[in-house]
């Protein structure tokens, strides 16, 4: 690797990074995910966080009919982001969720990463499109990003990924 790319990587998210589990819970007619996630984060990410340097983080789910005879027919399919930045201002750490646009303000970086390891009660499918004695198929994985590289230095760094990571598929059967 040349030497003027070592100050563009993005130290920091090595380690695994996975979904340790997930579920659906249904509630007043809604199915809600519980998820929990490891997020690699070490001491050059914390401080590039300290700095104001953004992560994001999505999750995407797919809930599929397990079928027979036939390829499993998809039932629903979510995307959820998140993104984590501090704010100088309030010397705080802003947890947004960026498809409600709702956002929490935390006091701590570890508190900040301990919520955003954790997804609870996330709404992600009506009832009504489960059909009672069938059985389907959830899967769950995340993406991590760390920090902004423009779009033409990614073109040019296509082979260097150490500013992003992509979990493994975590799935689970469930049975309404």
């Amino acid at each position: 690797m040349a030497l003027w790319m070592l100050p563009l990587r993005a130290d920091g998210l090595e380690g695994r990074f996975e979904v340790r589990s997930a579920d659906l819970e249904l509630s007043d007619g809604v199915y809600h995910m519980n998820a929990r996630l490891d997020l690699p984060i070490s001491d050059a990410v914390r401080r590039g966080l300290a700095d104001g340097v953004p992560l994001a983080l999505e999750l995407d789910l797919s809930i599929k009919r397990v079928r027979q005879l036939l390829p499993n027919s998809s039932v629903a399919e979510l995307t959820q982001r998140y993104r984590l930045q501090f704010n100088a201002v309030s010397s705080s750490y802003i947890l947004r969720n960026l498809n409600s646009g709702q956002q929490v303000s935390v006091g701590t970086l570890d508190a900040a990463i301990e919520q955003l390891s954790g997804v609870r009660s996330l709404p992600v499918l009506d009832k009504a499109l489960i059909a009672a004695n069938r059985r389907y198929e959830a899967s769950l994985r995340g993406k991590i990003d760390f920090g902004t590289v423009p779009f033409s230095l990614r073109l040019l760094m296509f082979w260097v990924s150490d500013w992003h990571r992509e979990s493994d598929w975590y799935a689970w059967t469930f049975q309404p």
